[in-house]
């Protein structure tokens, strides 16, 4: 069990640095800030992102437009666009301004939030900006003064009967009327759009779903075998905790055996002293009873010695 262990153990770890590869390195990378520019007719538009974004994530692009020239902006919008190989998806619109007099030099700077859909291919999202302007311009209408001829006593009345006539003419300009000049303005409307690449997204591929799925199984296998490799090892303890028992019971046994096996020897040195002391006794005894039959005999052979020798 230990080996197959350690085999989906090493199994797991090849797996995943196949799965690292073919993720790629920039997936790997912390992403950085990317900056895209867009020119306009009106507007210059600098676009903030990160390089890099993953599927459920919300991405903050920076918007700063300057304007190039004076005009009336009605509107600047920012649409982001994703492509999936055979049509683009919206993600997000949103209005950056709207209503404003633009001089020369002034800017917009605003950021807009952009969560990725969790479906989104592996792919780059796309920004169309686009503005709707207008300028104006005034019309101006001079009226001078009108001078008519003043003709004195000449023998012609109006100066088309002097051309043609023989007299000199002669006239004088002198002030008809006056007008004041008037003003009118025009607006002259323009809308303008342009596209650029925003974040990349680390969309997961087919062949990283596979690698993936052989990873949690052999993930699982691998929980399995260390469950099973745990439940072993409580076993394998336990039987040495019976076993460390049972040892200490043959100890105790064996230490028993030796207490009895010491005290029979020491009772049978006892029993040999004491076989011993009882065979002494027994000679004494014995040697003890000749004595007194013989001093008891020699009495007795004194006694007839002394009768006999008195008769």
């Amino acid at each position: 069990m230990k080996i197959r262990t350690t085999t989906l153990f090493v199994l797991l770890i090849a797996l995943s640095s196949i799965s690292a590869v073919a993720l790629s390195q920039p997936a790997q990378a912390q992403p950085t800030q990317v900056t895209n520019n867009i020119s306009l007719t009106y507007l210059n538009v600098q676009l903030t992102f990160p390089s890099q974004i993953n599927p459920g994530q919300t991405l903050t692009v920076n918007v700063q437009a300057t304007a190039k020239n004076v005009f009336n902006l009605q509107s600047l919008t920012l649409q982001v666009y994703y492509g999936d190989g055979t049509s683009l998806h919206s993600v997000t619109t949103a209005t950056l301004a709207s209503k404003m007099n633009m001089n020369n030099g002034d800017k917009i700077n605003k950021d807009v939030q952009v969560t990725v859909p969790v479906d989104v291919p592996r792919t780059s999202l796309i920004a169309l900006v686009s503005e709707s302007a207008s300028t104006s311009y005034s019309n101006y209408y001079s009226y001078y003064p009108y001078y008519d001829y003043y003709y004195p006593n000449y023998t012609c009345s109006d100066y088309y009967s002097c051309y043609y006539s023989s007299y000199p003419y002669y006239s004088y300009y002198y002030p008809y009327y006056y007008s004041y000049p008037s003003y009118s303005t025009s607006y002259s409307p323009s809308t303008d759009s342009g596209l650029g690449p925003l974040s990349y997204v680390n969309a997961t591929t087919p062949e990283y779903i596979s690698l993936q799925s052989q990873y949690q199984s052999l993930q699982q296998q691998l929980n399995q075998a260390q469950s099973q490799n745990q439940q072993l090892q409580q076993n394998l303890q336990n039987a040495q905790n019976q076993a460390s028992q049972k040892d200490a019971q043959i100890s105790d046994l064996n230490n028993q055996l030796t207490s009895t096996h010491n005290n029979i020897l020491t009772l049978e040195v006892a029993s040999g002293v004491l076989a011993i002391i009882a065979v002494l006794l027994g000679i004494g005894l014995v040697l003890k009873g000749r004595g007194k039959t013989l001093q008891k005999t020699a009495v007795q052979n004194a006694d007839s010695n002394s009768t006999k020798t008195g008769q």
